[in-house]
């Protein structure tokens, strides 16, 4: 179906990424168009949970491509400049299909390890701790830059073994690289001014890098890949590149919008907030589940059919890009009672906010361990704070949904 949804003014909001609130939109998509061909984007939008799920399970169909999503787009002249760009997020994890993505699955999974994570907690509950020792030491603050920022960025760097000089300037290199691999439509234009030289920085940062540690292993997660080997497989220099990349990208940009999204969302629903003050220990693990629901930092999973592929009794060609909502996804009716109230005790909680199958998030594992902690912490140490306005702002990205401010009062 093709009607005119496009025309909706908050549709062309949504489009222009800078829509606050797309849920209403995603409920009339789910309804009246849950296969929805939008022009302007040059792509199928495909907003029922039912259908998002077996799109991620259909790895035989439907393979991750991006060269439609970001060429398409873009002006004839910049199409040549962002070819480097397009072929480096085409190496990350999430845009790779069998065999490539379960041979380099392979060899990350020999050193990201569930003993890896657990050996972190220790450092992450102390950095947490500085964090907010620093945060309560003001009387307001900008929680999202004093503390969801910092947090996930310090614990991915010490994991790679980014120097810890170098922090400030590598997220700054990566922040001119995301907003083009998280966009859509005309302004990848726009974005891929920046995006291009970043992705050059990063290189010659990490050719020095990766080239230090096979000449001095070391007990980080560079030095790990470099090494990992399996059935006399390793990985080549650009596959190295884009891991340390992607893995910065998987475990710092999720964990942000979980960390700050779920903040505001507790404050926003304080009978929510009280009750899980009241037992932190009892109601973290379900309450980061929750926020993962009803804000997913991870907006959409984008694929291309190798033949035709229906949906709800509507049959997508092959060859043509398709966009799975995972936000309107996770507030399907038909799946979640009552699914636009936030609950932080809900069960079953089937959310789609990590993905599913092969490309479930790489990054999981970590966000939820750094959330437990943090909001544990948060309620024992922050139990006054509220927020001091109510005009919470959303980034204008399409690929990561997430506040742009935390505004405190700690009381």
């Amino acid at each position: 179906m093709t009607t005119d949804l496009a025309e909706h003014p908050d549709y062309k909001l949504y489009y222009n990424q800078t829509l606050q609130n797309p849920y209403p939109l995603f409920a009339r998509l789910r309804e009246h168009e849950p296969v929805h061909w939008c022009e302007p984007m040059h792509m199928w939008l495909i907003s029922r949970y039912d259908d998002v799920l077996a799109g991620l399970k259909d790895t035989k169909r439907l393979i991750s491509s991006r060269e439609g999503m970001y060429s398409d787009p873009l002006t004839p002249e910049n199409r040549e400049l962002a070819k480097p760009v397009i072929e480096h997020i085409g190496l990350w994890m999430q845009n790779l299909n069998p065999p490539d993505h379960t041979r380099n699955r392979k060899l990350v999974n020999l050193v990201f390890t569930s003993r890896m994570l657990q050996d972190l907690v220790p450092r992450i509950e102390q950095i947490v701790e500085d964090l907010l020792d620093n945060v309560c030491a003001e009387s307001e603050t900008d929680f999202y830059q004093s503390f969801c920022l910092p947090l996930p960025s310090i614990v991915i760097c010490q994991m790679l073994g980014i120097p810890e000089t170098d922090y400030v300037q590598y997220h700054e290199t990566l922040s001119r690289l995301f907003p083009f691999s998280g966009g859509a439509g005309p302004r990848l234009n726009e974005h891929l001014r920046a995006a291009r030289p970043a992705l050059d920085e990063l290189l010659a940062y990490f050719d020095d890098l990766i080239e230090q540690r096979r000449a001095d292993p070391r007990d980080d997660l560079i030095g790990a890949m470099a090494a990992a080997e399996a059935d006399g497989d390793r990985l080549s220099r650009d596959e190295l590149f884009a891991l340390c990349v992607f893995i910065y990208n998987a475990g710092h940009e999720t964990t942000v919008s979980l960390l700050a999204n779920g903040a505001v969302l507790l404050l926003r629903h304080l009978e929510q907030w009280e009750m899980f003050k009241a037992d932190p220990d009892g109601l973290v693990e379900s309450a980061a589940e929750e926020f993962l629901r009803y804000e997913p930092p991870v907006t959409r999973a984008v694929r291309v059919p190798t033949e035709p592929v229906q949906f709800s009794g509507h049959t997508v060609p092959s060859g043509e890009t398709i966009m799975m909502i995972i936000g309107a996804a996770n507030r399907d009716p038909t799946v979640f009672d009552d699914p636009d109230r936030l609950d932080l005790a809900r069960h079953p909680n089937k959310h789609l906010g990590f993905g599913h199958g092969i490309h479930f998030c790489l990054g999981a594992p970590l966000a939820r361990l750094e959330a437990n902690i943090a909001f544990r912490a948060i309620a024992r140490r922050l139990p006054n704070m509220q927020l001091t306005t109510d005009e919470i702002r959303w980034r204008p990205t399409a690929g990561i949904r997430s506040v742009e401010a935390v505004p405190l009062r700690l009381g």
